[in-house]
């Protein structure tokens, strides 16, 4: 299986959105639905309530997060089947934003399961306004969020499991040196300057057959913000959280400057700035 693992508001979403509009027959309309739409490769993503309370005899959202990670091997053989049923669908991207890390010894992410994980980073300071927004809560919440190690969230308001993602440096840390599958890490800020260049490197990396320039092209043209913001004003989008207003909110690059407290955006700087400035951000 074939993941896109990110830290939350990295840009998980959209390299979902382009990788399922390569060369199908899909509108800005059909990808603005996520979950609830008819692209169903969009509906895959590995803390599925169903696929862990298949395997468990007691209701999975009242275990610890420890003993539901015990699941997780069995749970990710169903959203393995799952996943083969779309064959005809390919390429596609499996949601989720844990951590690469062990629990009580049991790893969250094995090769077992896991073929290629597409990695998109972004600058920590334009996370926090977009995870602000996104919660409703404040700059410097957004921020204590952003480093606090035991950290977790989920999708919106659906019932699925939570993620565990800890602080944003020791996310990106544990993707940046694996060995036991291939990963590519991509930083948001080339997406957002070069989407098709950026876009045709993610394909070929995720073996993409009769390549193309033109088809890359495509499936980046229906995933323009502009036309998701308005696909999603007409008929909205069930990804949104309870306390956000839009959720494609603008895509920037470094809205931060104009929008973050400077005292936030130094104390973001002082939590993360050794892997700010391994990433090129400081």
């Amino acid at each position: 299986m074939d993941f896109v693992v990110s830290y939350p508001k990295s840009g998980n979403n959209w390299t979902r959105l382009v990788t399922a509009a390569y060369e199908k027959e899909v509108s800005s309309e059909d990808l603005v639905q996520l979950k609830s739409g008819d692209v169903m490769e969009l509906n895959l993503t590995d803390i599925a309530t169903k696929h862990y309370q298949s395997v468990s005899p007691l209701p999975v959202l009242d275990l610890d997060f420890a003993t539901q990670v015990r699941l997780r091997p069995a749970a990710l053989l169903l959203l393995a089947q799952d996943a083969s049923f779309l064959a005809d669908r390919k390429p596609f991207l499996i949601q989720s934003h844990h951590i690469n890390a062990q629990i009580n010894d049991i790893a969250l992410w094995h090769p077992d399961w896991v073929d290629r994980v597409v990695n998109p980073v972004r600058d920590p300071r334009e996370v926090c306004c977009s995870q602000a927004a996104h919660f409703g809560i404040s700059y410097a919440k957004s921020a204590q969020l952003m480093a606090d190690p035991n950290a977790r969230t989920g999708p919106g308001d659906s019932p699925d499991l939570l993620w565990f993602t800890s602080t944003w440096s020791a996310h990106a840390r544990s993707w940046l040196d694996v060995d036991e599958f291939p990963v590519h890490t991509v930083r948001y800020e080339d997406l957002k300057a070069n989407p098709v260049g950026e876009f045709y490197n993610i394909f070929s990396f995720l073996g993409v057959s009769d390549l193309s320039v033109e088809a890359v092209e495509g499936a980046v043209e229906k995933t323009r913000f502009d036309r998701l913001q308005e696909a999603e004003a007409e008929q909205g989008a069930p990804g949104t959280a309870p306390d956000q207003e839009q959720f494609f909110r603008s895509g920037k690059t470094d809205g931060w400057k104009d929008e973050l407290p400077t005292d936030v955006a130094r104390k973001i700087e002082e939590d993360h700035g050794e892997v700010m400035e391994a990433l090129g951000y400081l």
